[in-house]
């Protein structure tokens, strides 16, 4: 296949950033190129100019746009010092009201909020005090969340007494057991939408992990504010990526500094 033009470039950036948020840099033509080869083959293409009329045309195309563009590399208790302070901070939040509302923002294949599922029934049993709402941008990666179907490398981090208790085994293959994919609810959801957004109700405890990474600065303050203003309940929690931060935007979110990890409260 003939090498991405420049202007093609742009022109697919920006319909790529209008429609999801995510921005790649110029440096970043080559990576673009690679997502996008293998769709243009399948759809018998003759080049990027060609995907992007078909893109303009198809809007159905948009989901497979999604699926080729996001990264999904993750695994069961990611960051695991992160799921020590979300306990502790549901804790905390279960002395103002008997039941919380959690959402992984960015769920990718579902090893995230089962995590969460997971560490809860560990410290409160099978009847957890919280509703899971776990959503993504990308369908493909929602339907493997639903099947709940990992292999090794997924639950590499997890002990064998926790395997045992919450997945069926069967030769390198885990399945989530039915009593911890119950407990979620799975969305398909743009974070760059507002009517998308707008859908989520009031949350008390956010995980948005390696998500704003993949923005430019206006979409990253575009989802923190309707965060801020429109989502997160008074005393709430924002949890991002270990390595991340919103220092440099405008946000009233205080960050706030446990033993274990880092996160975000909204006190106002």
């Amino acid at each position: 296949m003939p090498e991405m033009d420049p202007e093609i470039f742009e022109k697919l950036r920006d319909f790529i950033y209008e429609k999801s948020g995510i921005f790649f840099e110029a440096s970043k033509k080559y990576l673009l190129e690679n997502k996008l080869s293998k769709r243009i083959l399948e759809l018998k293409l003759r080049d990027f100019e060609d995907y992007l009329r078909f893109l303009q045309v198809r809007k159905e195309e948009l989901y497979n746009l999604f699926d080729a563009i996001t990264i999904n590399e993750t695994y069961f208790f990611r960051h695991a010092q992160q799921i020590e302070v979300f306990l502790i901070v549901v804790g905390e939040l279960l002395k103002q009201k008997p039941i919380l509302n959690v959402w992984s923002a960015a769920c990718s294949s579902g090893e995230e909020p089962y995590t969460l599922v997971i560490a809860l029934m560990e410290k409160y049993g099978q009847q957890i005090p919280a509703r899971i709402l776990a959503s993504d941008i990308s369908i493909e990666v929602l339907e493997k969340a639903k099947s709940g179907i990992y292999n090794e490398y997924a639950v590499k981090e997890l002990t064998s007494a926790i395997k045992q208790k919450y997945f069926d085994i069967e030769k390198n293959t885990y399945k989530i057991k039915d009593f911890v994919k119950n407990k979620v609810m799975f969305r398909q959801l743009n974070l760059i939408d507002d009517k998308d957004l707008s859908s989520v109700g009031k949350i008390d405890v956010i995980f948005l992990r390696n998500v704003l990474i993949y923005f430019n600065n206006e979409s990253r303050q575009k989802v923190v504010d309707k965060i801020y203003n429109d989502i997160l309940n008074k005393n709430g929690y924002l949890f991002l990526g270990a390595t991340e931060s919103i220092s440099r935007l405008n946000t009233k979110l205080k960050l706030v500094h446990f033993r274990q990890a880092l996160a975000y409260k909204k006190e106002d």
